[in-house]
């Protein structure tokens, strides 16, 4: 199973750490398998104990093993800091590697679902009867192939009118039209960037729990996860700091409004001591903001001031249409200083990854439609389904609900077992499906998307949970 290490190939404990590495990759060794001993390992590999040490310290600080007083040493049942070894220039490889990846639990979801009776709480987008109902203009093959003269490389010219005008009403931005970029979504903006300003085997740090924890792009990238604790007020700088000294973290990513999965909105004073941080460190910030629009009430709105308002030249901005028109339809943007936008551009265009003309009229058309009449009452729909979840938790003492002012998503806590990948399916094959914690890198926690929730789910929903309370006590003795 290991071969004995060849001194004239290198460092030893390289050797024996991309052996242990080409095991995990390779399936042969799975998150929360056991180690041998070092005793076994020396005599496997035939080097001394130190080396053996020094190996599997180096691999636990990149987050891929973990100890476990009194056990042993394990594969990393969460795997942050993870990275493919040897270092391979997965830009090169993309495709191959995005095909090693795949959402079994999601996968299994998306079966579930073609049942009627089926209540999906998984699934990351709106349903499509809470979507605006926004009307689209009728343009002839004549009248679509005149409006492509209006498409630069950075994007339809008068749909980026349309977010310029909305990004300084609203958010109290100030940016001309070559700080601007067009993209197919907010995933492939935030895979723009870091395939543009960083090198594979980089690290990031971002929040955890994260929706980010579970994104294929990074691992296609080469790209190490950080993850780093939050608090009521959001990602705790304490740890982010002791992160960029310990893992030579390259850029912070965060989701500060809404946070997925756990609704967190970061505090006005969090914000700016985190631009601090990173000013002193001179790390970009990049800030997902998909959920801005979707604060239940006005004085919440106000109260949240986008983190690039406060830093434009450090803080390059992530925004997107593609949560009100479903995943049909990905449109997103970036704000930054003219000349990385000048690069994203060039480095989409040498993916070519070209943006559909109708696309991006279609997205036009979401701004000239009464959007913020549309976005008033779609916030109305989402305030009224939190009120489900809220009415529940209130009658029950089991799980704890994180505060929801806005978004979608619900994070549930509790003092009991973990939410294993085990539990999850079994619930599924109960009716129900929700996104269980590992998948944004916690052992304990799940996400309810309740703009899917009606009253008249409530009494699956509640039966089911009961359930899910006595597996996880059980779980947790």
């Amino acid at each position: 199973m290991w071969t004995k290490v060849n001194k004239n190939k290198g460092s030893a404990y390289q050797q024996v750490m991309d052996q242990i590495v080409k095991k995990i990759e390779s399936g042969q060794l799975q998150p929360g398998d056991k180690l041998p001993s070092e005793r076994l390992f020396a005599d496997f590999f035939g080097v001394n104990r130190t080396t053996v040490v020094h190996a599997l310290d180096e691999l636990k600080g990149l987050g891929i093993l973990e100890s476990r007083r009194g056990s042993g040493r394990f594969i990393s049942s969460l795997t942050w800091g993870d990275f493919s070894e040897p270092r391979i220039d997965w830009r090169q490889l993309i495709s191959a590697r995005y095909g090693k990846i795949v959402d079994t639990y999601g996968e299994k979801v998306k079966e579930a679902s073609r049942k009627s009776d089926f209540l999906d709480l998984y699934s990351s987008e709106m349903p499509v009867d809470v979507l605006p109902n926004v009307e689209m203009p009728n343009y002839t093959l004549e009248g679509i192939i005149k409006e492509e003269q209006a498409v630069s490389v950075f994007g339809y010219q008068p749909l980026m009118a349309q977010i310029r005008e909305r990004l300084v009403k609203t958010n109290g931005f100030s940016f001309k039209k070559s700080q601007l970029l067009v993209t197919g979504g907010g995933q492939q903006a935030i895979f723009l960037i870091l395939q543009t300003i960083l090198s594979v085997g980089d690290a990031i740090a971002v929040e955890s729990p994260t929706f980010f924890y579970g994104l294929p792009l990074f691992k296609a990238l080469g790209t190490r996860l950080f993850g780093i604790p939050m608090d009521e007020h959001g990602i705790d700088l304490d740890r982010l700091e002791e992160a960029i000294l310990k893992h030579k973290i390259k850029a912070v990513l965060v989701n500060p409004n809404f946070q997925n999965p756990t609704g967190t909105v970061m505090s006005a004073e969090r914000r700016q001591h985190l631009v601090a941080l990173c000013r002193k460190y001179k790390l970009p910030i990049i800030e997902d903001d998909v959920f801005f629009d979707l604060a239940f009430s006005p004085e919440t709105q106000a109260a949240i001031s986008p983190i690039h308002a406060i830093d434009p030249e450090n803080v390059l901005y992530v925004g997107s249409l593609s949560r009100l028109l479903g995943e049909t339809t990905k449109i997103g943007w970036i704000v930054g200083p003219a000349i990385l936008i000048q690069r994203l551009s060039e480095a989409q265009k040498m993916m070519d990854v070209s943006l559909s003309i109708f696309t991006q009229m279609a997205a036009t058309a979401v701004f000239d439609s009464s959007f913020e009449q549309n976005m008033t009452s779609l916030r109305q729909r989402l305030e009224t389904n939190s009120q489900l979840i809220r009415e529940w938790i209130d009658s029950q003492d089991f799980f704890q609900l994180a505060p929801l002012s806005g978004g979608y998503y619900a994070w549930l806590t509790w003092n009991g077992g973990k939410m294993t990948k085990a539990l999850a399916e079994r619930l599924l094959r109960e009716g129900v499906g929700v996104a269980p914690g590992y998948l944004f890198g916690e052992e304990k926690g799940l996400r309810i998307n309740y703009s899917r929730l009606e009253r008249q789910h409530l009494p699956l929903f509640i039966a089911q949970m009961d359930k899910l309370r006595r597996w996880l006590e059980e779980e947790g003795h």
